[in-house]
């Protein structure tokens, strides 16, 4: 039997990045050699990809474009097949009681942790107070997970390496520790000392832009390759992977193929994050209250892509502490990145679920800009526009199709009697900041108000 990775969330990133290295993985080595992922579906919004997956038995295509419109299509092959989980939890009994399951890779976006603002687990969050009220019928990740270890645990079939994969610093710290607290919570001591024991959670880093397939992309794809496929993906053609070397069980070599394994992914992971990750949420909403409909709209905007020059020179690479790259270079291959016209990345995407995104993306760079006494005016100026976008859209002024499972977080302010001193102390979003620096607070408040009545006399 081939050696396997289980998935969690198998959404357009994962086909486009951890299959996709597998993928080339397995062309360069022999067969007994060859890894194969089976990829789990959690969320019942999501069974029609998974039936379509399936009838091809996890077979599809990867476009990839370059920003000067070069094109790669490949197919990939690495995903052997896919299982529904988002019913019936015992669907991934099978899978995880096989000792040829080494590892277990998850991709549930930033929002799917379900964390604090000190990186615990939120236990009075309704979804994972359900998930710990019925743990046969779970909702979360970490019900999943339990359920998933538990397997292993009775099955005797040995340690597994479980390997988050989504923006979040030190990610797989993090996953340790708010699942740990949810064994706790649940009372199980047993599958706590079993994990401790026989699982590891490295941290890594990954990057690659995979937006929203267009429409056409089957019927185009059709036309060139000769086969029908239900399910295409397209994609950048820049990839990353970093990944901490503290692997329960077998991995591949992934190396052959550029991943870089290393004990500084903190690093790799804070220069990605608050460089790609916080460009990207910033420039989304004023693209968004600017009806762009696609990212690169923003770049060719000469007044957005000046803050945005200014907000990583200014203020986001002078507190970047021990880089693991010319941050420059690497600043100016990101806005490169930004500008391809030719994946026409949606603002809708990447504008989704923001009020989990900011703590992670955007606040510690306004962090240290303050405790360095400069105030950061560019992050002033667009986080103001957040604000704006959440405010417009709230009150039907705005049309966008926005998705926040976290929208009602947002709504406690905005429903509030004086909603930006609601927002600007706000705990979720601020952690203490303004607070403690009351002048960043008024510059942010008097920003807020005068975009706001700019927008309304836009009217």
């Amino acid at each position: 039997m081939p050696n396997r990775i289980i998935h969690f969330g198998v959404g357009s990133f994962f086909r486009g990045h951890q299959a996709y290295y597998i993928d080339r993985y397995n062309r360069l080595v022999e067969p007994n050699e060859r890894w194969y992922y089976t990829g789990v579906n959690l969320r019942a919004d999501s069974r029609g990809l998974i039936e379509a997956l399936a009838k091809q038995n996890g077979r599809y295509h990867l476009k990839k474009i370059s920003a000067y419109g070069d094109i790669e299509i490949r197919k990939i092959e690495a995903l052997e097949s896919v299982i529904d989980a988002s019913d019936n939890v015992g669907a991934i009994d099978g899978l995880f009681a096989d000792q040829d399951a080494k590892a277990l890779t998850i991709t549930v976006t930033e929002g799917g942790y379900y964390l604090t603002d000190t990186n615990d687990l939120n236990l009075n969050d309704p979804e994972v107070a359900w998930d710990i009220a019925h743990q046969d019928q779970p909702k979360t990740v970490y019900g999943y997970l339990k359920h998933a270890l538990e397997t292993r645990a009775t099955s005797n079939a040995g340690a597994i390496t479980v390997l988050t994969c989504d923006n979040l610093r030190d990610n797989g710290t993090v996953l340790e520790n708010t699942f740990k607290q949810y064994l706790t919570a649940i009372q199980d001591n047993e599958l706590l000392e079993w994990v401790n024991k026989h699982v590891t959670f490295p941290c890594c880093m990954v990057d690659r832009i995979t937006p929203v397939p267009p429409p056409n992309l089957a019927q185009e794809l059709s036309m060139v390759v000769g086969e029908k496929d239900g399910c295409p993906i397209m994609g950048e053609d820049f990839e990353q992977w970093v990944i901490e070397d503290k692997f329960a069980a077998g991995f591949p070599s992934l190396e052959k193929v550029g991943v870089t394994f290393s004990n500084q992914v903190h690093e790799f992971e804070e220069t990605k994050i608050r460089i790609l990750n916080g460009g990207h949420f910033l420039l989304s909403y004023v693209g968004a209250l600017r009806e762009y409909q696609t990212f690169d709209e923003n770049m060719l905007d000469d007044e957005l892509a000046e803050w945005l020059k200014g907000y990583h020179q200014k203020e986001v690479i002078p507190t970047i502490a021990n880089p693991p790259v010319d941050l420059e270079q690497y600043r100016q291959k990101i806005v490169e990145r930004f500008g391809n016209s030719h994946i026409a990345d949606s603002i809708e995407r990447i504008a989704m679920d923001s009020v989990s995104k900011f703590p992670q993306f955007i606040l510690p760079t306004v962090r240290f800009n303050l405790e360095r006494s400069h105030m950061p005016k560019y992050a002033i100026e667009l986080i103001a526009h957040w604000y704006c976008f959440l405010e417009r859209f709230y009150n039907g002024k705005l049309a966008f199709n926005y998705k926040d499972p976290h929208f009602n977080k947002a709504k406690q302010w905005l429903e509030s009697g004086d909603p930006v001193t609601s927002f600007l102390k706000n705990e979720d979003v601020w952690q203490g900041l303004t607070a403690q620096y009351p002048d960043f607070s008024e510059q942010i408040r008097a920003k807020i108000q005068d975009l706001s009545k700019a927008y309304e006399e836009q009217q």
